[in-house]
C-alpha cells in the first residue's frame, strides 16, 4: 500500500490488484506444495540433499505442539518452566511509556530512533531467521534510510522505494533461476568466499560449541508435563 501510494496508483485499482494477486498466489502456493510433496524425496528432512528442510513449517509444527498438544497452562502458569516470560507483557507495556517520558524531557535524545514494538516483534522471527538476516537488514537500512537520505535526500525521495521494489523482484527472479539452473540439476554451487565464509563460523564448527550430551533416559526439558 505504501509503494502504491508513493507511485500515485488509484486506491481502488490497487485494492483489486492486491486482492486478485492474493487469491492467485494462494492457489499457486497450494499447487506448488502438492507438487513438492509428491516430487521431492525426503521433503523437510534434516538431510534432504537440496536442503528443503522447511524451517518455517517446523516453527508452526512446534507451535502446534506447544499451544495444542501440551497447552499453555502447563508451560506458562505459576510455577511452570516458562512462567517468567509473562512478565514481558508488563515490560512491553511500560517501556513505550518510559520512551515517551524521555522524549518529553529531551526531544532530541537518540531514544527517538527506538521503536519498541518493532524491536520486540522483530525478534519473533527468530527462528527461522538468524542474526545474519538481522545484521543484513540493519546494514542496508542504515545505508539507505539514514546515510543516503541525509546526504542525497532528493535522490532518496525519488528512487528509494523504486530501488526497494527492484531489489525484491531481483531476489525473486534470482531465486527462481538458481533453483532451476543449479538446485534442480544437482549442480555444485561455485566455491568462493561469499559462499564458503559461513562454514568458518562457530555455528558450523560444532566441535567447538558448548554441548551437553544427554545420558540414556535423560530428556531436554521436563520429563513429563
Amino acid at each position: 500500500m505504501k509503494l502504491g501510494h508513493y507511485m500515485k496508483i488509484d486506491p481502488r485499482t490497487l485494492f483489486w490488484a492486491q486482492f486478485a494477486a492474493t487469491i492467485w498466489g494462494s492457489l499457486v502456493q497450494i499447487a506448488v506444495l502438492e507438487w513438492a510433496y509428491g516430487a521431492i524425496d525426503n521433503l523437510c528432512a534434516a538431510d534432504q540433499k537440496n536442503h528443503y528442510t522447511c524451517p518455517n513449517g517446523k516453527v508452526f509444527f512446534n507451535a502446534l505442539i506447544i499451544w495444542g498438544v501440551i497447552g499453555p497452562q502447563r508451560q506458562f502458569s505459576h510455577g511452570q518452566i516458562y512462567y517468567g516470560l509473562l512478565f514481558f507483557f508488563i515490560i512491553g507495556a511500560v517501556i513505550p511509556v518510559i520512551n515517551w517520558l524521555i522524549l518529553k524531557k529531551w526531544p532530541n535524545s537518540p531514544v527517538k530512533y527506538l521503536h519498541w514494538p518493532v524491536f520486540f516483534s522483530g525478534t519473533g522471527y527468530i527462528p527461522p531467521a538468524t542474526p545474519y538476516n538481522y545484521t543484513s537488514y540493519c546494514a542496508v537500512s542504515l545505508f539507505f534510510g539514514w546515510w543516503i537520505k541525509k546526504k542525497w535526500f532528493h535522490w532518496w525521495s525519488k528512487y528509494n522505494y523504486s530501488l526497494s521494489a527492484g531489489l525484491d523482484i531481483g531476489l525473486a527472479w534470482c531465486s527462481l533461476i538458481i533453483f532451476l539452473c543449479l538446485s534442480l540439476t544437482n549442480t555444485d554451487f561455485p566455491s568462493w568466499w561469499g559462499n564458503d565464509v559461513i562454514n568458518t563460523t562457530l555455528d558450523t564448527q560444532v566441535v567447538t560449541n558448548i554441548r551437553h550430551i544427554l545420558k540414556e533416559g535423560e530428556a531436554f526439558g521436563p520429563s513429563s508435563w
